[in-house]
């Protein structure tokens, strides 16, 4: 992809020249960099997938092969363009237990769908441990 000039000329002036401009259509390929993931518990999390294809491709976020994923007070979603590579950006805000599972980035064009999973995994806080653990003897009143 990308312009070439082509010039014509056989010692008879002018020179011709003209710019062409390729463009190839291509099925989606998508690459993840990070297929696991894991975060503190409270913490923002980003998940990215990089998709290559021509032309334009719809993208989207779903959460454990099921529900669609849009911007709101819990998610984030970008889409960063830049000629035929779009990089998708999901930001799950002050991740909690409910946030688990396999995230998957999905892109299609009229050539092909494809799609890449990022898993997210939780690291849980000591305190957050030792509170749980110990929080039946603190009802006790030791």
């Amino acid at each position: 992809m990308g312009a070439y000039l082509c010039i014509a000329s056989n010692d008879v002036p002018p020179a011709v020249s003209k710019r062409i401009t390729l463009n190839v259509n291509f099925a989606p390929v998508i690459k993840v960099p990070n297929q696991l993931l894991g975060s503190p518990v409270g913490s923002d999390v980003t998940m990215t997938c990089v998709v290559e294809a021509y032309p334009n491709t719809i993208n989207y976020w779903l959460k454990n092969r099921g529900q669609m994923l849009l911007n709101g007070a819990k998610h984030s979603v970008e889409e960063m363009r830049e000629n035929y590579r779009v990089v998708l950006k999901l930001t799950v805000k002050k991740f909690s237990l409910s946030d688990l599972g396999t995230y998957t980035c999905v892109a299609t064009n009229g050539l092909g769908k494809s799609e890449g999973a990022v898993r997210l995994y939780g690291n849980y806080f000591p305190a957050l441990l030792v509170f749980i653990y110990f929080s039946p003897l603190l009802s006790l009143n030791i």
